[in-house]
């Protein structure tokens, strides 16, 4: 596993080149319009990252890198083990409620982070991490046109699966390094 990071926004982000992928290597801590911490409490940002809105996701991205897409999340969880059981291999050691850790195999050390809700309220940190794909939802049904999908993983499963949420949903963002 090869390691690394580099800076945005004053802080220092850890990378991890997973296969052929260089992917953040934490959740995205980036002050925007369309982001809050977790009960907009800064404590939670410092854990687990900022929450973000579809739009903010897409358009807060560093040079160099971008919102991953269902193409780019289905290649990262092919190579660490496919949809069943790359939850575990992902998920950081702690941070997990009710023993739901993972081994950290790929040093992902992915974050139940949590969901953030139109309403202004929070729900599900220690229990689910929910991070954005580029992939815009609008071509399920008619009913989908303010959706975008989601790549989502729960404390007590040990698989990653895919969700199509409302875009003014706020979840956790991980980047991907561009192809040069």
């Amino acid at each position: 596993m090869e390691t690394g990071c580099f800076e945005y926004g004053g802080q220092i982000y850890k990378t991890v080149k997973i296969g052929t992928q260089t992917w953040m290597a934490e959740n995205l801590n980036y002050a925007v319009g369309g982001s809050k911490c977790y009960d907009n409490n800064p404590a939670n940002c410092a854990t687990y990252g900022r929450l973000y809105t579809w739009d903010a996701a897409m358009t807060a991205c560093p040079v160099g890198w971008h919102l991953p897409n269902n193409r780019d999340w289905d290649v990262l969880v092919n190579y660490t083990g496919g949809f069943l059981t790359t939850g575990a291999a992902l998920k950081a050691t702690s941070g997990w409620h009710f023993e739901g850790n993972g081994t950290n195999s790929y040093g992902f050390s992915a974050l139940p982070g949590g969901v953030g809700r139109l309403d202004g309220s929070f729900d599900l940190i220690g229990n689910y991490g929910y991070w954005w794909s580029a992939t815009d939802g609008n071509n399920i049904n008619a009913y989908s046109y303010n959706n975008a999908d989601a790549y989502i993983m729960h404390y007590l499963i040990s698989d990653v699966y895919k969700g199509n949420l409302y875009k003014f949903d706020m979840l956790s963002v991980r980047y991907i390094r561009d192809s040069s």
